[in-house]
């Protein structure tokens, strides 16, 4: 195996004008921290003294940016670089922890309550009271992420991320199953992408060119009559080429009844089990100029090397072996190169939503 000097891994990486230490980066994560200050704190710190690259939020609302504030503060002091990701409306259900169900919320189309959407999403998501979002309402959204933006880098984040990925309302409005609509942002590719690329056009405003403006993309659904990948490819280049730094690629609508049609594929032990959106990435790559983040089941520096040097992607996004081994990435640095000891059991996702505890790993836990 190449040693760590002569490994494009370990080399920095720059998007836009941020520059990273190397290519890896640590995607989204909840945590239900946001109620224990000081363990949040704790747990970044940890994150940024691991020598990851770049370090993601998990999805926070347009009007909650800035909870990250001291959070960017921790990073920065331990020497790492961190990005807010942004979300706006979760479109219609309810989510796990929110038991109320009495707004009426925005969303791309309204959806029957046996509609395939909150089958697919149980039990972490139900029906929900909504309804299909008015012009004036997507202007308004556009306007919070906007907004949201700025603010994120007024309180010093180094880079923003939107969320346009899994459930998150820019993923249904690409996919043809959740967004039904008839008017400019429905029907066709380009109107499903509108939205994506007026969100960009009005960051720019506010941010400038040189600040980054990452996104999270969903590039298929995994629910019957959802968005497929030829479409999903295509949308990837419109959107690729409206402003964005950089597309950290991941899959669309999820399907609760079966792990592996989420983004938390299980048990991933084996190499050719690692790295399952790499198609998704390494097609996507040929179409767009913009860096890629591949993500989904990535474990070992082999791998790794063998995707960088294919021309796959250019950065490499984890999360799962970061919530088990903070450090991996100074304990590969050391020399130490065995692969994540992360065997996507996902206790640490079920614990946190179906339980409400911190994220953590509880692999060992009795």
């Amino acid at each position: 195996m190449k040693t760590n000097n002569q490994s494009k891994l370990f080399e920095k990486f720059t998007i836009n004008r941020l520059t990273l230490k190397n290519r890896f980066i640590m995607s989204a994560a909840a945590d239900n921290l946001n109620n224990s200050h000081d363990a949040q704190l704790k747990r970044f710190a940890e994150l940024a003294k691991g020598q990851i690259g770049l370090i993601i939020s998990g999805g926070t609302r347009t009007n909650k940016i800035a909870i990250w504030e001291d959070v960017i503060n921790v990073v920065h002091e331990n020497g790492g670089k961190f990005a807010v990701q942004i979300t706006a409306e979760s479109g219609p259900g309810i989510f796990m922890g929110n038991t109320t169900g009495n707004e009426d919320v925005v969303a791309v189309s309204e959806l029957p309550e046996d509609h395939l959407y909150f089958k697919s999403l149980a039990p972490f998501v139900t029906y929900g009271k909504h309804h299909a979002a008015t012009e004036r309402e997507l202007e308004e959204i556009i306007d919070r992420y906007a907004k949201a933006a700025l603010l994120a880098k007024e309180i010093g984040a180094d880079a923003i991320q939107i969320h346009a990925a899994h459930q998150n309302f820019l993923s249904q409005i690409l996919s043809p199953l959740t967004n039904l609509r008839k008017d400019k942002w429905g029907g066709s590719i380009e109107n499903r992408t509108r939205l994506h690329r007026e969100v960009c056009q009005a960051i720019r405003k506010k941010v400038g060119n040189n600040y980054p403006v990452l996104i999270k993309f969903g590039a298929e659904d995994k629910v019957a009559g959802g968005l497929r990948f030829a479409e999903g490819r295509k949308a990837a280049q419109i959107i690729g080429a409206c402003g964005y730094d950089a597309m950290e690629i991941s899959q669309g609508l999820q399907n609760y009844s079966d792990w592996s049609k989420t983004p938390m594929h299980p048990n991933v032990q084996k190499s050719e089990d690692e790295a399952y959106f790499r198609s998704y990435c390494h097609e996507i790559k040929k179409v767009v100029s913009i860096p890629t983040i591949l993500t989904g089941g990535i474990r070992s520096i082999p791998t790794m090397e063998q995707l960088l040097n294919n021309n796959t992607t250019d950065c490499f996004g984890m999360c799962r072996p970061f919530i088990r081994e903070p450090n991996l990435i100074k304990r590969w640095q050391s020399g130490d190169h065995s692969k994540a000891t992360c065997i996507s059991c996902n206790k640490c996702l079920t614990e946190l939503f179906l339980q409400g505890k911190p994220l953590e790993c509880y692999l060992d836990e009795k």
